[in-house]
C-alpha cells in the first residue's frame, strides 16, 4: 500500500512539469523506407467534402507527406495514392484512481540555544512532520480522441484489387472531449516516425507550447 502511495506522490510532484500531449500510435504498412515521389490526393466522404476543418487537417497531413518526399496532387484521377483521413472522439469512460491524503505523520524535536540571565540554555521545540496518511478514490471521465490515416493505391482500388498500403492510428486519452484541438497533435504524433515499423505500437509524447 505504501509503495502505491509513494508512486502517487511522485506523480503529484511531477505535475508541474511542462505539459505534454501523449498518444499511442499503431501502424501497419508495406511502404518502402525510402519512398519514390508518389503523387497523393485525398478521398473524402460526403460529410467531409464541405468541411473547413477537414481541409485544414488535410493541409497538415499534406505537409507531413511532402516532407517525406511525396507529391500532392489535387486531381484524384491523376494521383498514384488516395489518402483517407478521419478523426473522432468516443463517449468517455469513467476511471477511478487513488488520490493521496496529506496529514500529520509524526513530530520531531530540535533544540535552540537561548541566552538567559543565568547563561545559555537549550530550549526544546516540537515540529510537526507532514506526509501521506492515506488515500481516497477519485473518479474522472476519460475520452479517447482518435485519428486514422489510410493510404491506398488508386489503380488497384479502381480495379477491385486489394489496395491498402498504409493504415495508421493515433489515440490520445484525455479528460477533454474536444476533438478538433487534438487533431494537429495526433497528426504530428503519427508522422513522428512515418511510416514506422509495420505491426508496431508505440507511445509518443510531445511537449506542448506554453499558453
Amino acid at each position: 500500500m505504501m509503495l502505491k502511495l509513494m508512486a502517487l506522490v511522485a506523480v503529484f510532484l511531477t505535475g508541474c512539469a511542462a505539459p505534454q500531449f501523449a498518444a499511442t500510435v499503431s501502424v501497419r504498412h508495406n511502404l518502402a523506407s525510402s519512398p519514390a515521389a508518389q503523387r497523393f490526393a485525398f478521398e473524402r466522404n460526403a460529410s467531409q467534402v464541405q468541411s473547413l476543418a477537414q481541409r485544414d487537417f488535410e493541409e497538415d497531413v499534406s505537409a507531413e507527406l511532402m516532407r517525406k518526399g511525396y507529391v500532392y496532387e489535387p486531381n484524384m484521377s491523376a494521383a498514384d495514392w488516395l489518402v483517407r483521413l478521419q478523426y473522432q472522439v468516443d463517449g468517455g469512460k469513467t476511471v477511478t484512481s487513488q488520490e493521496p491524503i496529506w496529514g500529520t505523520v509524526g513530530f520531531s524535536t530540535y533544540y535552540r540555544r537561548v541566552s538567559t540571565a543565568n547563561g545559555v540554555v537549550l530550549v526544546p521545540y516540537t515540529r510537526t512532520e507532514s506526509g501521506v496518511v492515506g488515500s481516497r478514490p477519485v473518479s474522472d471521465t476519460v475520452y479517447s480522441r482518435q485519428l486514422t490515416l489510410d493510404i491506398l493505391d488508386r489503380k488497384d482500388l479502381a480495379a477491385g484489387r486489394f489496395a491498402k498500403l498504409f493504415e495508421g492510428k493515433a489515440v490520445n486519452r484525455s479528460s477533454d472531449d474536444a476533438i478538433e484541438p487534438a487533431v494537429p497533435w495526433l497528426i504530428r504524433a503519427l508522422f513522428e516516425q512515418f511510416p514506422g515499423v509495420s505491426g508496431s505500437s508505440r507511445e509518443v509524447k510531445i511537449i506542448l507550447p506554453e499558453q
